[in-house]
């Protein structure tokens, strides 16, 4: 269930930085909802860097639609 117009590129693992752009979040929110959603739990790369999936990618983009144009809390799309 992605919104509509969202774009994801055909690659296998994306940095914090290309799924900021791709999503229109920045990266503290991407790592925060890390902590509050289990669902999303990207891989680390051996330096440390979180490597994304797509369905990671999938799934923010679930919770964004949920929080900002559903307008549910926190709470709420955790439920969902």
């Amino acid at each position: 269930m992605r919104p509509t117009g969202t774009e994801i590129p055909e690659k296998r693992y994306f940095r914090i930085g290309e799924v900021s752009a791709i999503t229109g979040l920045e990266a503290y929110v991407l790592r925060y909802w890390e902590t509050e959603f289990p669902s999303i739990n990207p891989a680390r790369s051996r330096s440390g860097q979180r490597l994304y999936k797509r369905r990671d990618i999938e799934i923010i983009l679930q919770i964004k639609d949920l929080l900002y144009q559903k307008k549910y809390t926190l709470a709420g799309a955790k439920r969902y």
